[in-house]
């Protein structure tokens, strides 16, 4: 008997073990399986828009076309196309379904605002040219592939431009798609290459339909430090204008001429030989006419100072003037005007 009550004793003990192992001591069961559970994602982008309070809108510039065809122009255009020509705010969610690699860049950034457009570059002809830089050579590209963005204000549907983006010496911009975008030396002197801050930003991607991105960051611009960031990320190719590389310029190759306002910029004012790799020409001009040279009547090569914003020339005093390109070694040409 003793032998049997022992083993219904030892049963017993071992059912019971069995049953803790399967659920636990009470407190334990009270308490949820959290290993599991799911955790909210701490690298997901905000999809806050970026939208600028400091200005109405933001608007495109430029011989382009708009993604539905409309032909853009720069300032002066009418309250209907400044509407069509106006970026949309964006979120840094945007940006990221938009381009991982644009994405990446812009998070190394502080943004402060973010805007984007779909446009058409190099599809049309603007009937004038630029220069860029790309893997060390200089090439010539339509006009329809340069373009700037403006930061206006709008009074009862009108547009007025802010600040200009780049502009010198208060939005140095760099590109964040270097493959796509060329940005000009942002400083007052031309560079080794001929660019500086009086340059527009050009596509080098080739024709095309591109989502332009613009950010500007909560740091000021300065020569050491862009205040702003822009991208293009291409959409579709198109068929279009075809970029030409520039080869070294020989002066005594062409001829030259003044043109400007003064004469409704068309007629060339024939310019003459003034030395070794140097041409003058003398003309009558009012305070503040803007003018240029260029060669063999063609806008393909032309000089005028690269310290205005327009890159033209200008006078201050009504008077006659001799104006004077000088080539250096390099056929780097220099513009000098002085009163007659």
């Amino acid at each position: 008997m003793e032998i049997k009550r022992f083993a219904a004793l030892l049963l017993a003990l071992v059912m019971v073990f069995a049953l803790v192992a399967c659920t636990g001591t009470p407190e334990e069961s009270k308490t949820p399986d959290t290993t599991t559970a799911a955790k909210p994602a701490d690298d997901q982008p905000s999809d806050t828009k970026l939208e600028d309070t400091d200005h109405a809108a933001w608007v495109a510039h430029g011989q382009f076309l708009l993604a539905d065809g409309t032909e853009n122009g720069w300032n002066g255009k009418d309250s209907e196309l400044y509407k069509a020509s106006a970026l949309t705010a964006i979120s840094m969610k945007d940006a990221k379904d938009l381009n991982e690699d644009l994405y990446t860049a812009l998070a190394a950034k502080d943004v402060k605002y973010l805007y984007s457009i779909d446009l058409l570059f190099g599809t049309n002809d603007a009937g004038w040219t630029t220069k860029f830089m790309q893997d060390g050579k200089k090439f010539l590209a339509n006009g329809s592939y340069a373009f700037k963005i403006a930061q206006c204000s709008v009074d009862e549907e009108v547009y007025a431009e802010d600040q200009w983006i780049s502009d010198p010496k208060t939005a140095h911009a760099e590109s964040l798609t270097p493959a796509t975008l060329f940005i000009p030396a942002w400083q007052e002197e031309a560079d080794e290459n001929g660019f500086s801050w009086a340059d527009n930003p050009v596509v080098i991607g080739g024709p095309g339909l591109y989502t332009l991105v613009i950010a500007q960051y909560a740091n000021a611009s300065s020569p050491e430090q862009a205040g702003f960031g822009i991208a293009l990320i291409k959409k579709e190719d198109k068929e279009g204008q075809a970029y030409e590389e520039i080869l070294q310029y020989v002066p005594a190759e062409h001829t030259y001429g003044i043109i400007g306002g003064f004469n409704d910029w068309g007629g060339d004012v024939a310019m003459e030989a003034a030395g070794d790799n140097a041409w003058a020409g003398e003309v009558e001009l009012t305070a503040g006419t803007e003018f240029k040279v260029r060669a063999d009547a063609d806008w393909t090569y032309s000089w005028g100072d690269p310290n205005t914003e327009s890159g033209n020339c200008a006078c201050e005093a009504d008077g006659t003037y001799v104006v004077t390109i000088t080539f250096d070694a390099d056929g780097n040409g220099t513009v000098t005007v002085a009163a007659k």
